[in-house]
C-alpha cells in the first residue's frame, strides 16, 4: 500500500472476521500509528501487534485491557461505530492512509457500514483499504489500479453507475457500463497476463479475493 502522507499508514484493527496467517504478510512493517477498535484488540493480540491506542465502548472485548497503552473509552450509546471512531482519530492526527484489518463477516450491518466507510473516507481525500486476509477492498474513483497475479479473483462492484475498463484479464472490458441493474457483471475476474489493469470512470469497489 503506497502512502500519500509522510506520516505513514494508520493501521486500524477492528472486529469481525480475520484470517490471521493470510493477513500477516499484508501488514505494514512500520506503521505511523496502530489503533485497536474494541474487539479488534483480539486480532492485534493474535498477530502479536501492540497498539498505540485502544478505543471503543468495549462491549465486544471484555478481557482486562493491556497496561501502559492509552485507552479511549466511549459510551455504548453513540452515533458511530468504533471503527468510524478509530478512522476519525487517525484523520484528526494527520494520517491520510489507513489500513483497516478485519471488518467483515459476522454482523452484516457492520460489514456494510465498514465498506461504505471506505467511500466516505475517499470523499474526504483519504486513501483507505480494508482487508480480512482473504479479501481486500478499496474504492476507485475516476482512477486506475494495477492488480498483480496472486492466484485469486478480482471484482468491480458499483453502488451506482460507472464505466469500467479492464485489460490483461480473463474477461477484458473496454469502457463498459456497470450499474445496479446487473450487480454481478463485474464479479470474479482473473488476471491473465501477470498483471491486470483496471480503470474506473465514476466510483466502484475493487475487491481482490483469495481462492
Amino acid at each position: 500500500m503506497e502512502t500519500t502522507s509522510d506520516r505513514g499508514i494508520a493501521l486500524i484493527f477492528t472486529g469481525g472476521y480475520c484470517h490471521i496467517e493470510a493477513v500477516r504478510d499484508r501488514l505494514p512493517h512500520h506503521p505511523g500509528i496502530v489503533i485497536a477498535a474494541d474487539s479488534g484488540l483480539k486480532t492485534a493480540e493474535a498477530l502479536s501487534v501492540r497498539p498505540d491506542i485502544v478505543m471503543g465502548d468495549f462491549d465486544s472485548y471484555t478481557d482486562p485491557l493491556p497496561e501502559k497503552i492509552e485507552v479511549i473509552r466511549v459510551p455504548a450509546e453513540k452515533d458511530v461505530t468504533d471503527t468510524v471512531l478509530a478512522a476519525d482519530y487517525a484523520e484528526a492526527h494527520g494520517f491520510r492512509d489507513l489500513l483497516i484489518v478485519g471488518g467483515t463477516g459476522g454482523r452484516l450491518d457492520h460489514e456494510l457500514s465498514n465498506l461504505f466507510l471506505l467511500a466516505a473516507l475517499r470523499d474526504r481525500g483519504l486513501c483507505a483499504v480494508l482487508t480480512d486476509g482473504d479479501n481486500t477492498v478499496r474504492v476507485l474513483r475516476d482512477e486506475g489500479a494495477a492488480i498483480p497475479d496472486e492466484g485469486g479473483y478480482f471484482s468491480l462492484i458499483t453502488a451506482g453507475t460507472c464505466f469500467a475498463t479492464i485489460r490483461g484479464a480473463k474477461y477484458p472490458l473496454e469502457r463498459v457500463k456497470l450499474d445496479r441493474a446487473y450487480p454481478s457483471f463485474g464479479v470474479s475476474n482473473e488476471v491473465a497476463d501477470g498483471e491486470a489493469e483496471v480503470f474506473v470512470e465514476g466510483e466502484a469497489f475493487l475487491i481482490t479475493s483469495r481462492r
